[in-house]
């Protein structure tokens, strides 16, 4: 289970959830459809590629725009999670993938390489 270091994230990290599926996975889909199986012009696939482009950077652009209101926030991009081996549990922060790293954020990480070390010397 994980945990992010500020709530607020989570409802951030799940726009750009929503962001992808509508977004990269809808352009791709979109593309794939027609041009994969040849069933479109020369023409009609310029159109197809054209209409690709802008959602994919339509998509860009909404997810440039939560990560820039996370940044203006301070919403930390970190995320904990736990780690059990040989009776050991330890819980490790990593950036979320869906967001930015703040300031604050690479010393979370720093200060927690010495757990991790233990950890995996263990």
């Amino acid at each position: 289970m994980t945990r992010f270091q500020d709530p607020r994230a989570a409802e951030l990290a799940q726009q750009i959830d929503q962001i992808n599926v509508t977004g990269w996975e809808g352009a791709c889909d979109m593309a794939l459809q027609h041009v994969a199986k040849g069933e479109l012009s020369p023409v009609e696939t310029v159109l197809r590629f054209d209409m690709f482009q802008k959602r994919a950077q339509d998509t860009q652009g909404k997810r440039q725009a939560i990560w820039a209101e996370q940044v203006s926030q301070g919403i930390s991009g970190i995320e904990w999670y736990t780690v059990e081996y040989g009776g050991v549990t330890v819980e490790l922060p990593r950036l979320c993938e869906e967001l930015m790293l703040v300031p604050g954020d690479k010393k979370i990480l720093i200060q927690s390489k010495p757990v991790a070390l233990d950890f995996l010397a263990h």
